[in-house]
């Protein structure tokens, strides 16, 4: 059998802060990079413009020792990023439309991919979600889902189905009440609800994050 390889779908931008500051991220992207940390070898398919972002995405990962292979240059849309404001003294954050990582080409090398992980906001455009159809077609033995609902740019028509795929799902106490069936009414049935969602979806496991107070 040949060796196979982990996959990571999705966007790689720059949050953008007030006081000047740029901070290389996307949780796709943050996956590879730890994984990469880890020993592993993921192999990251994402798309960044040709402008001063998207090779400064591309010198950090062949610094850090990351597998470029994957990663896309489009000429016609400039790398991701997130604006970050401050309202009243709270974050506020605009995902900036129609970047690189909404134009992911279906080209990527796939036949070899053990497992497959992907997010939910690359596929807010058609062109991206086709590459990801693409991906999913060689039927990887392993899907992980990393919900990131992000309005306006979810819908539950089109986040349902990618549960239905998975292996496993990570997402939030928040997405979970949104996406999830309810259990019961008390506080303390975050766990029957979970439960109730991994047996729904047929998942091999789920991870609820919650915030401050850690992870189910």
């Amino acid at each position: 059998m040949p060796e196979t390889s982990i996959c990571i779908f999705g966007e790689v931008l720059f949050d953008c802060f007030p006081d000047g500051r740029a901070i290389l991220g996307g949780a796709p992207f943050n996956v590879a990079w730890h994984l990469n940390a880890f020993g592993e070898r993921p192999r990251l398919i994402s798309a960044v413009g040709n402008d001063a972002e998207g090779r400064l995405v591309r010198a950090g990962m062949s610094d850090w020792g990351m597998d470029t292979s994957g990663l896309q240059t489009d000429p016609d849309h400039a790398t991701g990023q997130v604006t970050v404001s401050l309202v009243a003294g709270e974050p506020t954050y605009e995902i900036v439309a129609d970047r690189a990582y909404d134009h992911i080409r279906a080209n990527a090398p796939t036949a070899d991919c053990g497992l497959l992980y992907h997010g939910t906001l690359a596929l807010r455009s058609a062109r991206s979600a086709a590459a990801l159809a693409a991906l999913k077609a060689y039927a990887p033995p392993t899907q992980f889902v990393d919900v990131n609902l992000r309005d306006p740019w979810w819908s539950r028509e089109q986040t349902i189905p990618l549960l239905e795929d998975a292996d496993w799902v990570k997402l939030n106490r928040d997405e979970l009440g949104l996406l999830g069936t309810t259990v019961g009414d008390g506080a303390d049935d975050l766990l029957r609800r979970a439960e109730r969602f991994r047996e729904d979806y047929r998942l091999t496991g789920l991870v609820v994050t919650l915030g401050s107070e850690g992870a189910l």
